[in-house]
């Protein structure tokens, strides 16, 4: 198995865990979105607009141009977790489909974040190394938005296993 193909088989796995925990969310009135852990911490509501629905949507923007500024990258106005959710899963069904088609040669090709078009501030990867990154962050955050399940009133779901919930 390739890195490309074992990337793609590892969001496929992924998927299902993502939306289970953005429906949570969702199930939780929208009246306690503005829960946050910490004054420094992001509300709920902050962090699923953010992680789950802005920069979900650089994944196909990226692997597609090559390059992306994280500061100018449209931001949707979303209304609801579930906009946000569907939006989520619609844009990492179209980066698997982008990463199928891509060769090993596109997989590798120099790519570059930038913030506000400073170049001397840009992330330099390849493509797959930073659809990797991506991936990652985003798992990272789905721990971190399950946390605010249970102080929201919530019900944390089946991540990688029963949850305490789920039992």
């Amino acid at each position: 198995m390739t890195e490309k193909e074992f990337f793609i088989e590892t969001l496929k796995k992924e998927l299902p865990a993502f939306e289970r925990v953005l429906k949570a969310v969702e199930a939780v009135p929208k009246t306690k979105h503005s829960y946050k852990h910490d004054k420094k911490s992001r509300t709920t509501w902050e962090l699923v607009e953010s992680t789950f629905g802005s920069e979900s949507g650089m994944f196909p923007f990226f692997l597609t141009t090559g390059k992306i500024d994280f500061a100018t990258y449209p931001k949707p106005a979303w209304k609801t977790i579930e906009e946000i959710r569907k939006a989520f899963m619609k844009n990492m069904k179209e980066t698997i489909k982008i990463v199928e088609s891509m060769n090993t040669k596109q997989w590798n090709f120099k790519s570059a974040m930038y913030m506000n078009g400073k170049t001397e501030k840009a992330w330099e990867s390849t493509k797959g190394m930073m659809a990797w990154d991506f991936l990652l962050d985003l798992i990272h955050h789905r721990g971190q938005l399950s946390t605010h399940l249970r102080p929201m009133g919530g019900k944390v779901p089946s991540i990688y296993g029963p949850s305490a919930d789920t039992q």
